[in-house]
């Protein structure tokens, strides 16, 4: 992910449900509003478009252990093209894999009680 840009605001929280975020990566993107938002712990957030799958919903989990935290990052889609689903798969799980690795970077680089 290259740019990020709020869209439109969630409510009550500028972040929080039916905030809409535009992802840039390289050229292209993706246009995602937020559906569930819990702070600290809970993030989901649908595609509204840039992705080629539609029904598209992703939630984020944050789950303390011992001194770290697990990250638990699940999503859905169905295919827009039938025989894609695989390689659609394999892709986004290699994208949100390395988007669950560097905010587990981030939140390392945190003072410890910053959350």
């Amino acid at each position: 992910m290259t740019r990020t840009y709020l869209l439109r605001p969630g409510a009550p929280d500028p972040n929080g449900v039916g905030a809409l975020r535009r992802f840039g990566i390289g050229p292209g993107g993706s246009r995602e509003e937020v559906v569930a938002w819990e702070p600290p712990h809970h993030l989901g957030y649908i595609a509204v478009s840039g992705l080629p799958v539609r029904h598209y919903r992703s939630d984020v989990e944050l789950r303390r252990d011992g001194d770290g935290t697990v990250i638990s990052w699940e999503g859905s889609f169905d295919e827009l093209v039938p025989g894609t689903g695989t390689l659609i798969r394999v892709i986004l799980q290699r994208m949100v894999g390395g988007f669950a690795r560097r905010v587990g970077r981030y939140a390392e680089s945190l003072p410890r009680g910053a959350d």
